[in-house]
């Protein structure tokens, strides 16, 4: 009948409920009683004078006992003191009929003794029926409210882990970075500027837009560049590398750090013993769908790779972010060839025209 949040609009719609759930059943019960024998205002006036006991015994069960017992997993004690209330309830009604109603208004009928068994049984059996509804809606918005929490709690469960995963940027990539630096530094390199105004750009990528839900496919790109142009820099460009991006890649959005993990562990895994590999990576955009393809050599020597690496966030960080934010609107296939290291990602991206 209400819920857990209480405010004045739901105090008032309350009321408001309660009001005409009472006017029906006083309604009800009048023409049962009434119309058969033709006094329908005598039945009328008389379920008027034994409302009372009912309100109580209903809003005592349905506002205090529910929420204070039974919600609470206190089932045996709700029973115990759901018998109790029906059993006294009952007996009250007894006594307004028999020394209110009965004396002075239905003199023409026989007064039962007060515990006479089918009388007050009567009388259970209508305090039951009249607190059934209620019963009914108070756990209908309680089980809905529990779904709503659980739904409201498995949301934040959801996004706290999203969180922890889009964090885990790896410090390893940037401390070799900024050992790259040094060097260029102490060699007086002219690509020391670059290098700070592109770990800059990475910096600034990782700190504020890794926690958007969603960024421009463009800006990816552009995140992504920036990490390939200073992985180059860092090897003196002995990667022979392809990077091409296909199709309208504007108007598009995407979970932030989905790509570079595979690219990251391409640079992790692909170099020999001289430092020689090759890295390709296609970006294409087709019918809202993204498809990215990453390959890259393996040396002669090294022909496994496990499935979740340490660099960047790790492959399988990507797996389970994609389970929670694309499901059914992925596909991911990897390959481990002898000399080749293969990696597809398809995923359903939104389109920020729509």
């Amino acid at each position: 009948m209400s819920g857990i949040t209480y405010n004045p609009e739901n105090k008032f719609q309350k009321i408001k409920r309660y009001t005409f759930y009472w006017l029906g059943y006083i309604l009800l019960f009048s023409m049962i009683q009434g119309l058969p024998e033709g006094d329908f205002i005598i039945a009328w006036r008389n379920e008027w004078y034994s409302v009372l006991p009912k309100i109580f015994f209903v809003t005592i069960i349905v506002e205090f006992l529910m929420p204070g017992l039974l919600f609470k997993k206190k089932t045996t004690a709700f029973i115990v003191c759901y018998i109790l209330l029906i059993l006294f309830f009952a007996f009250l009604q007894r006594l307004i009929d028999n020394y209110i109603i009965l004396p002075y208004y239905l003199t023409f009928w026989k007064i039962e003794p007060l515990l006479s068994a089918p009388v007050f049984l009567y009388n259970v059996s209508k305090l039951q029926f009249v607190v059934t509804i209620p019963i009914a809606f108070k756990l209908f918005y309680y089980l809905a409210e529990e779904k709503n929490k659980v739904q409201t709690i498995l949301s934040e469960k959801l996004q706290a882990e999203l969180s922890s995963l889009r964090n885990q940027f790896h410090p390893h990539f940037l401390f070799n970075v900024l050992n790259s630096l040094y060097s260029k530094i102490l060699s007086k390199s002219d690509d020391s500027a670059e290098i700070v105004l592109k770990i800059s750009d990475l910096l600034r990528f990782s700190i504020y837009d890794v926690n958007n839900r969603s960024i421009s496919l463009q800006n990816e790109i552009d995140y992504l560049k920036n990490y390939i142009s200073l992985q180059q820099l860092r090897f003196e460009n002995q990667l022979q590398l392809s990077f091409s991006v296909y199709g309208n890649i504007e108007n598009h959005f995407i979970e932030p750090f989905l790509i570079l993990p595979f690219i990251e562990n391409s640079y992790k895994y692909c170099l020999d013993e001289n430092n020689k590999g090759w890295i390709t990576i296609a970006i294409s955009v087709s019918d809202d769908w993204l498809v990215v393809k990453i390959e890259n050599s393996l040396p002669e020597h090294f022909n496994t790779i496990p499935d979740n690496v340490s660099s960047g966030i790790g492959i399988a960080n990507v797996k389970r972010r994609l389970e929670l934010l694309y499901p059914d609107k992925h596909a991911l296939t990897i390959k481990n060839e002898t000399l080749s290291f293969f990696v597809s990602l398809k995923i359903k991206i939104k389109d920020g025209s729509n």
